[in-house]
């Protein structure tokens, strides 16, 4: 049977099975708006939550012998439970900036697939099938659908009719009502915002739990992340459509967008195509919906920025700035050392910790001072590596940096236009389908056909899959070894220290901070307001540029793999940890993230060991970062040192250096 609407026709069984299929996007829309609409949180571990629930329901069913629905009950009565412990968990971050609760859910989604891998959870057969409580399949020509598409096609609209009946009709609905439109009022209405908050995320955890069980049946194991960031992606789309609050608009788009994934899936058989239609759509879903999106109190979602960059300094102590200044040095100094005592591996480790600590340093820019949350970062290092593979060869490398960064600054101003109209964490949705959109449209394809000119570019990697490049010399000075390379990576890391420190120094982190902090306020003293949003991912762009071209050199082999999305969440997760807005501290954040890993090995469960429950570790109980760590070891150094000083000479010590001044977010920043 076909379906013809005017000149299009398509099989019955591709409508059936985009239904299918957007039924799971939407279970995951209405889960993100549902704690979107309490919290003001994008919840990256909203699919994570489930996959602990299914993999449970596995252990029970097939090691335990249980019954399929006394082990399906076990399992949401898990889900429910780590729903309502993660928000107990993170409620100590909830007053803080929304980008410190969003980077805590990847880190909770991280600790969760690790949870999975201990031995209580994890079943001893990963891959039997899951089970299905019922053998009833049926087809559609020659198309057979499986039980566990029958299943989904009948639970997931009940799923989804309960969840809206329980907000609409239920006394803790009505408080969810209440705390989505003003938090506060809420509770002078007496209610209990806490207690509601615990029982969304409980319920979004049961959500998330069906989710999971229902999908679970078409993949080949369940110890897998739900959420990946294509997917994410899909699922956030649906949300946007439903202004990230009307639960019943984004689950009826979630079944559009799955339909409208068949249906692209069905007559185009190119993937890159594909990619760049969906990200299009979302594109257009951000600026059609940007006046929902913003309207009343959610429009209040960057109140918080001021705790996160607001810090201490001391004011007119010399012996503090010498500290630090030796402190600095003495750093250096290890650094442009360590290459001659290492081994070839630990110099490649050297040149990745300098150039992901550039790549962070681009985004404490962007997000640290101007506030604008963008997950893409990484598709702009791939820009700046697809040119080193381009012109790597041809163009001294002298010359090469600067022009990739001003190409990738280009790009990112381009990227940064609906941060024009759509702020805060909506950036951060289309920059993360930006990254998508590089790996998929952009570097998977190398030359491509340009409409209506009918002209032939090529943009993407030479070689998708595998693309060597040779590392180039630099005023004739070989850097094909790794030692060599460490030095110019370590090289390239101090000269960008040192341009933010002057931006942050001559006013420009000044200019950012006012627009970012208040731009009725900064419009009123005279600050261009869309010039210094563009300035903002100019500056971050130019960075992240020179940034891939070193990234693609010191790999010297690299595929569109390498520039996985998931990839941007490291590096807002080294901002985050560092210390947001903290120069010191994105250097931290990248020594911690990419150095600490690599000292435990290559295992995939011991770097999400050290950076999931690292960054949640990090966030929970040092909120200012590793940076407030290192100052308040100056501070003990330099007090030490006086005390030591005053000792000797015989004077009291001076009650000044036991305080400290707390200074304004516009002028901590940094």
């Amino acid at each position: 049977m076909r379906v013809a609407v005017t000149a299009v026709s398509f099989p019955t069984f591709v409508l059936v099975q985009g239904a299918i299929t957007g039924l799971g996007y939407g279970l995951l829309a209405v889960g993100l708006v549902l704690v979107y609409r309490t919290n003001r949180v994008l919840n990256f571990a909203q699919g994570q939550l489930g996959v602990v629930a299914a993999v449970f329901v596995v252990k029970c069913y097939y090691d335990f012998g249980f019954n399929y629905w006394f082990a399906l009950v076990l399992g949401l009565a898990l889900a429910a439970a780590v729903g309502g412990l993660s928000e107990l968990l993170l409620r100590r971050v909830f007053n803080r900036p929304r980008v410190l609760v969003m980077v805590a859910t990847i880190g909770l989604s991280q600790a969760l697939y690790v949870l999975t891998l201990l031995p209580f959870l994890r079943p001893k057969n990963l891959y039997k099938p899951f089970p299905v409580p019922f053998d009833l399949s049926f087809s559609l020509g020659s198309f057979i659908f499986t039980p566990g598409e029958v299943m989904t096609l009948i639970v997931a609209p009940l799923v989804a009719l309960g969840v809206v009946a329980f907000v609409k009709f239920t006394p803790w609905g009505l408080a969810m009502r209440a705390m989505s439109e003003n938090s506060d009022s809420a509770r002078l209405s007496g209610v209990w915002v806490r207690r509601t908050s615990t029982v969304v995320w409980t319920l979004a955890g049961v959500l998330s739990a069906f989710t999971a069980v229902l999908s679970a049946p078409g993949q080949s194991t369940v110890l897998t992340q739900v959420l990946s960031p294509d997917l994410l992606v899909l699922a956030l789309t649906a949300a946007l459509v439903g202004a990230m609050v009307s639960l019943t608009v984004a689950f009826v788009a979630g079944v559009g967008v799955g339909v409208v994934y068949e249906l692209l899936q069905w007559y185009i058989s190119s993937g890159a195509s594909i990619e760049l239609i969906l990200f299009a759509l979302l594109l257009a879903v951000l600026l059609v919906r940007v006046a929902a999106l913003q309207k009343g109190p959610r429009g209040l979602e960057l109140s918080s920025w001021l705790y996160g960059s607001t810090t201490v300094r001391r004011t007119g102590d010399a012996l503090r700035r010498r500290v630090g200044q030796t402190g600095a040095v003495f750093a250096l100094g290890v650094a442009a050392v360590l290459p001659l005592v290492v081994g070839p591996g630990n110099s490649f480790l050297i040149s990745q910790i300098c150039i992901f600590a550039v790549v962070a340093l681009s985004l404490t820019v962007l997000t640290g001072w101007a506030g604008q949350v963008s997950l893409g970062q990484f598709g702009l290092v791939a820009v700046g590596a697809s040119m080193a593979a381009h012109l790597g060869g041809s163009v001294p490398l002298v010359l090469l940096l600067p022009f990739a960064g001003a190409v990738t600054a280009l790009v990112a101003v381009l990227v940064g236009l609906p941060a024009l109209r759509v702020r805060g964490l909506y950036l951060a949705v289309s920059t993360l389908g930006f990254a998508l959109f590089m790996q998929e449209c952009v570097l998977a394809t190398p030359c491509t056909t340009l409409p209506l000119v009918h002209r032939q570019v090529c943009l993407g990697l030479p070689v998708p899959q595998s693309t060597l490049v040779a590392r180039p010399d630099l005023f004739g000075l070989s850097l094909t070894s790794e030692r060599a390379f460490a030095w110019f990576s370590l090289a390239v890391l101090v000269l960008t220290v040192a341009v933010v420190r002057i931006w942050r120094d001559r006013g420009v982190a000044r200019r950012l901070v006012s627009v970012r902090d208040n731009e009725v306020a900064a419009a009123a003293m005279g600050i261009p307001i869309v010039r210094t949003k563009l300035l903002a991912f100019a500056l971050s762009g130019f960075m992240a540029g020179y940034a891939g071209v070193c990234f693609a050199f010191a790999s010297e082999r690299f595929g569109t793999a390498t520039f996985d999305p998931s990839q941007g969440f490291l590096v807002v997760s080294m901002v985050v940890i560092g210390g947001l807005g903290s120069i010191p501290g994105a250097l931290l954040g990248a020594l911690y993230l990419v150095g600490l890993p690599a000292a435990f090995g290559a295992n995939s469960s011991v770097q999400f060991l050290a950076s999931g429950f690292g960054i949640l570790a990090f966030i929970l109980y040092l909120p200012a970062g590793l940076a407030d760590v290192l100052r308040q070891v100056g501070d003990l150094a330099s007090t030490g040192l006086d005390r030591l000083r005053r000792a000797r000479t015989g004077r009291a010590v001076a009650p000044a250096l036991e305080a400290d001044e707390p200074v304004p977010a516009t002028e901590a920043v940094g």
